[in-house]
């Protein structure tokens, strides 16, 4: 079968709010335009909705049918798994088929996902992710358990259990890790945002008579074959458990939320530096690669309004014109409250110590705390050498939920990222082999 060569101004990957503002913006501009997602519909993980429904917010609706009379070609149901070269991506859709985007500019909108915290049990079944657990309810009306708690930090908390308990689903707490005096503190900073206050108390308003505990990390699950029962503990300032202060709650899920992690990998593999988590960018998007641009959670973590002014601003510098003064000025003050949650609800250095040595940090690789140390105090000084040493990042996901995890172990500081390799996303045996033949 011969792979699909696509040829246009700009690719955008990602159809998410920055991803879907990219497109719409740049075909304004007079640009054509490829936007690849790996989701049938355009909305990310934000406006996911059920397949075939419009069941969204209305500001949602209003994106999408932009993205519709754009003019922009949506490639659904497709993957980009590899860089051909600085202009060339490599596609695999659902079916198997392969593919070529060349662009004159690429904008990477490539979202996030949940941070991954390890503790004891945190590998039994039922024991998910909050971002995993909303998505199987919004689009697919699954709940990973009936007596669910969710726990974490920030105000991801309350839309997770929301959205839970509408499918049906009993929410035995609310464990937030932040502490109730740090909120008050925050205050003063969270009066420029009244709209984001007001949709927190509908929140709280809408959970009314669930517990609710500050101050309250995740210690331990445990479970004969899937989770059973959750410990938590009351957290000081770091977030590290106090002694004594242990509960255990009878559960079959729990939902964990300690903030998120960028996905650059598509990024990195286009040779774009990183700070910490998220690629580097100017205030007009444009990373450190001239035609390489990003916008949304890949470019740091900070929600959807901030995601539609940065997915705007690089549609608009990736077809070459100049972003409106209007959209900069959104931006930044979205990024104040971007700030601000990053400072009340950023992970503090007691998620890290929550593990014992029989916990596995690595998954794919089933590497666990102890045999890391071991690595260590044989010689193994950094995430390198460690990776080398137990094979730890060497596994499917290629280090996406162990990296962090691992970095934090090393003796050595570094880079705390294993290096990009295709494929960067899974894809089928009959992908990779169009993709050679036509390589």
């Amino acid at each position: 079968m011969e792979p699909d060569r696509i040829v246009v101004d700009v690719a955008v990957v990602g159809a998410g709010p920055a991803g879907v503002a990219a497109a719409v913006a740049a075909c304004g501009c007079g640009a054509s335009v490829a936007v690849v997602d790996e989701y049938g519909q355009p909305g990310g993980q934000i406006w996911k909705r059920p397949r075939g429904t419009d069941a969204v917010p209305d500001e949602a609706r209003r994106w999408c049918r932009a993205l519709e009379r754009s003019g922009a070609r949506l490639l659904a149901d497709t993957a980009v798994w590899g860089v051909r070269d600085e202009h060339t991506l490599l596609t695999g859709t659902a079916h198997g088929r392969a593919g070529t985007i060349r662009a004159g500019a690429i904008v990477v909108a490539t979202g996030a996902y949940d941070r991954p915290v390890a503790f004891p049990g945190w590998t039994l079944p039922g024991v998910v992710t909050a971002g995993a657990a909303q998505s199987l309810a919004k689009a697919e009306s699954v709940l990973p358990g009936h007596r669910i708690l969710v726990a974490g930090s920030g105000p991801f908390l309350l839309p997770v259990a929301h959205q839970l308990s509408l499918r049906g689903a009993e929410i035995v707490a609310v464990a937030e890790a932040t502490r109730r005096r740090e909120w008050v503190r925050a205050g003063p900073r969270m009066l420029r945002h009244p709209a984001r206050l007001r949709d927190y108390a509908a929140y709280r308003a809408r959970l009314r008579g669930m517990a609710f505990l500050w101050g309250h990390v995740i210690v331990g699950a445990d479970g004969d074959g899937r989770v059973e029962s959750v410990t938590l503990a009351r957290a000081d300032g770091a977030w590290r458990p106090q002694a004594a202060t242990e509960r255990t709650f009878a559960v079959d899920a729990v939902a964990t939320a300690y903030g998120f992690l960028p996905s650059i990998e598509l990024a990195r593999a286009l040779g774009c530096a990183v700070d910490g988590a998220a690629v580097v960018h100017d205030e007009r998007m444009r990373t450190t690669v001239p035609h390489v641009l990003v916008a949304g959670e890949v470019a740091g973590v900070g929600g959807a309004e901030l995601a539609l002014a940065e997915g705007e601003i690089a549609g608009y510098t990736a077809a070459g014109s100049r972003p409106r003064s209007a959209t900069l000025r959104r931006r930044r003050h979205a990024a104040h409250f971007a700030d601000v949650l990053a400072d009340l609800f950023g992970p503090r250095p007691g998620l890290l110590e929550l593990c014992d040595g029989a916990t596995t940090l690595c998954r794919c690789e089933d590497v666990t705390v102890d045999e890391l140390d071991a690595a260590i105090a044989a010689g193994a000084r950094t995430l390198g050498a460690l990776k080398v040493a137990t094979r730890c990042g060497q596994g499917p996901c290629q280090g996406r939920i162990c990296a962090h995890l691992v970095a934090a172990r090393a003796p050595e500081p570094g880079d705390a990222l294993f290096g990009p390799r295709p494929p960067l996303r899974p894809i089928s045996l009959e992908t990779l082999v169009e993709a050679q033949a036509d390589a």
